[in-house]
């Protein structure tokens, strides 16, 4: 139960003698010259401050579903969603903690994971919720308190850093064996001369048969000379959001001063990927133009 200084109006545990605001006696009389003061204006002021976190919590769970429907889904369909579900379950846990078991500190800590997360998943997307949600923290601690009545319940937001990463490496393992699956190269053929000026020029052809839905892929394929050095880079196909059960055409072109012995043809799902859907090598057989 709460109760409220009569002097100074500050909300206060049920079980305390004294206000740690301005040291009046609970149970004593209140002083002449406060007396005079409206102590139920006092209280309310207190009553609103106290359901600030509250409003702050809710706010900040709607703007994190906000941005994250308005996030590019070029950051990834299953990171707007994690950040979106993310930032419901985030805010709600926190506004149980705090209302349900007057757990100000925790709760405060289960903001701050929740805000943090949101910004791993979406990055500059999420900025708004970040900043929100810790916003709502130091709220919480402000007009709520810093005490844990159960230290147990500090598992939570720790909980939720465990469990969101957990499922982070799930579904990467996931998706990287459902992708590679979806994904098949054939056809390739190659047709790369040497022209007799010094130069070699022609293309790498081939098919990349697309089963699943992606939000990005490409073909990008490195060209090789005789010591394994890469003498040229490019890019054989690429598309946004490529048709499931559609058959797509690769074309690489080669012109360089450098003759080159192989090729490597990557499929990936992302400029900055390290793990390539589909890899494969082939050795150039240069014919002669001339």
């Amino acid at each position: 139960m709460v109760q409220y200084c009569r002097k100074c109006g500050k909300q206060l545990d049920d079980n305390v003698k004294f206000c740690d605001a301005c040291g009046f006696e609970l149970d004593g009389e209140l002083p002449k010259e406060n007396r005079s003061v409206p102590v139920q204006t006092k209280t309310d002021k207190s009553a609103f401050l106290s359901k600030l976190p509250l409003v702050l919590a809710i706010i900040s769970t709607i703007v994190c579903v906000v941005e994250g429907l308005t996030t590019p889904i070029l950051m990834g369909e299953e990171a707007i969603m994690a950040a979106i579900v993310l930032g419901i379950i985030g805010g709600v846990v926190g506004i149980v903690l705090m209302e349900r078991f007057d757990e100000p500190l925790v709760a405060a800590m289960e903001f701050i994971v929740t805000g943090g997360l949101i910004y791993i998943f979406i990055a500059r997307f999420g900025d708004i919720s970040l900043i929100l949600f810790i916003i709502t923290a130091v709220a919480t601690l402000y007009f709520k308190g810093h005490h844990a009545n159960n230290k147990k319940l500090f598992a939570v937001p720790m909980a939720t850093i465990v469990l969101i990463f957990v499922l982070i490496m799930a579904g990467g393992a996931l998706y990287q064996f459902s992708a590679v699956n979806s994904v098949s190269v054939g056809n390739i053929s190659q047709n790369i001369t040497d022209d007799g000026y010094g130069y070699y020029n022609g293309e790498i052809n081939g098919d990349i048969r697309v089963d699943s839905n992606f939000d990005y892929l490409s073909v990008d394929v490195d060209f090789y000379d005789s010591t394994g050095k890469i003498i040229d880079s490019t890019i054989g196909w690429n598309e946004l959001h490529p048709e499931s059960g559609k058959t797509y055409k690769i074309s690489a072109m080669y012109f360089g001063k450098t003759q080159p012995v192989k090729a490597e043809l990557k499929v990936v799902d992302s400029a900055s990927s390290t793990t390539p859907l589909y890899n494969e090598t082939i050795t150039i057989l240069t014919s002669s133009g001339v």
